[in-house]
């Protein structure tokens, strides 16, 4: 892979992007808002992956929602569709809630 002197990589740049609390939260919001209006989780999935990472490593995330890695990143690669127990243990994890509007 070919190195360019002045690049970042796409998780350092959404950390310099989304740099504080409000930012991560207001970009997990819309996203879960997109998967409510077109039906796709992708989209949700991707920004919690980033904002797991702009906080930890997704083994050391996994650990603290007792999960193990592997079943971590099938939940957001989209191969294992999360109970809503899971998600509101990530999301908890993350320090954020679910709201019903």
């Amino acid at each position: 892979m070919t190195e360019y002197k002045n690049s970042i990589s796409m998780d350092e740049a959404f950390n310099q992007v989304f740099n504080n609390e409000e930012d991560l939260k207001e970009y997990l919001s819309y996203a879960f808002e997109q998967y409510i209006e077109d039906g796709n989780f992708n989209v949700f999935y991707r920004a919690l992956e980033l904002v797991i990472k702009s906080r930890d490593t997704m083994q050391g995330f996994a650990g603290k929602v007792d999960l193990s890695r592997m079943e971590l990143y099938n939940i957001i690669q989209g191969k294992k569709e999360p109970k809503i127990t899971t998600l509101a243990k990530i999301l908890k994890e993350l320090g954020l809630t679910l709201k019903v509007a």
